[in-house]
């Protein structure tokens, strides 16, 4: 039986919904606010799309993360009427789900006209120019993320005020809190190695309720995927598990504020070096790097 992770082809994705009897997979892509959308797709246009693309409608271009749509959009708008755009799957990017035994989900991406905003087109743009520049980009991200003994009923009934968290107070690095909800911990845990993003540090960080994950490094492409993945589905474990999970810089003006940090570093495409080590330079900070922080 095939692996999710060893899917690189078009022929293994087909392989692996066949072998485990599959009448639909999942198909998502990233909105121009980097929100995972998608949907069902039944077996037999999932493998017609494999090689073909299929079509999504490109509001998702458009709008914000409450479907409200942006009234200054160049790619789509009222004025194109919102059509399909065309989309390509990624056999590579397959995954299984969590708490959805054994179902996939492929990540997908625009292409054409719409590839010029698409978040991941938008990225691999970027990447191309480093390899221009003889470079190869590395990246890991890590998320503060709050936490509630909340539904997403009972937040809309407190008009988003006055929500519980699932701990009170601040107690940093707690190792009385990870052991305490622990059940917890193992299915964040089990989750991250599941699907493909590997949490390399998990822990309580300062705030009521407030966690803290430093995802594994990987080349950027890769470590985008894996951080917006991360986002969604720890949102999707939170609600299944009766709590509420938020990213949110600020999401109230009498708790800390939180963030997400964007590890990033080149390697010399040429030999695999570090490009921002220079043994011989002040801190060992070499002249592209002190470019690249500039």
């Amino acid at each position: 039986m095939l692996n999710a992770k060893d899917v690189k082809t078009v022929e293994d994705a087909r392989r692996i919904v066949d072998e485990r009897n599959l009448s639909h997979v999942k198909v998502g892509l990233f909105d121009i606010d980097g929100i995972m959308r998608g949907k069902y797709m039944s077996k037999e246009k999932f493998f017609s799309s494999l090689e073909s693309g299929f079509a999504f409608c490109d509001v998702v271009l458009g709008w914000d993360s409450k479907d409200q749509l942006y009234d200054n959009g160049k790619v789509t708008g009222w004025e194109t009427g919102y059509p399909d755009a065309p989309v390509r799957i990624l056999p590579e990017t397959c995954r299984d789900i969590v708490d959805e035994p054994g179902q996939l989900i492929f990540i997908s991406e625009f292409v054409d006209e719409a590839e010029k905003v698409c978040p991941r087109g938008t990225l691999r743009k970027v990447i191309e120019k480093g390899k221009a520049m003889g470079f190869d980009a590395f990246a890991a991200l890590e998320y503060e993320f709050f936490m509630f003994d909340e539904t997403p009923d009972s937040i809309r009934e407190k008009g988003f005020r006055n929500l519980k968290p699932i701990t009170p107070d601040s107690f940093g690095y707690s190792v009385i809190r990870n052991s305490v909800h622990s059940e917890l911990y193992q299915k964040i845990m089990g989750m991250s190695e599941l699907m493909d993003f590997p949490i390399e540090g998990l822990h309580t960080e300062t705030g009521p309720g407030v966690l803290e994950a430093a995802l594994a490094v990987d080349d950027a492409t890769k470590a985008a995927d894996k951080a917006a993945l991360f986002k969604t589905f720890m949102k999707v474990l939170a609600q299944r598990n009766n709590m509420m999970a938020t990213f949110m810089a600020k999401w109230s003006g009498d708790c800390p504020g939180q963030s997400g940090h964007i590890h990033l570093s080149l390697k010399n495409s040429s030999d695999g070096s570090s490009a921002f080590y220079d043994a011989n330079n002040k801190h060992n900070i070499s002249k592209i790097q002190r470019h690249f922080i500039a």
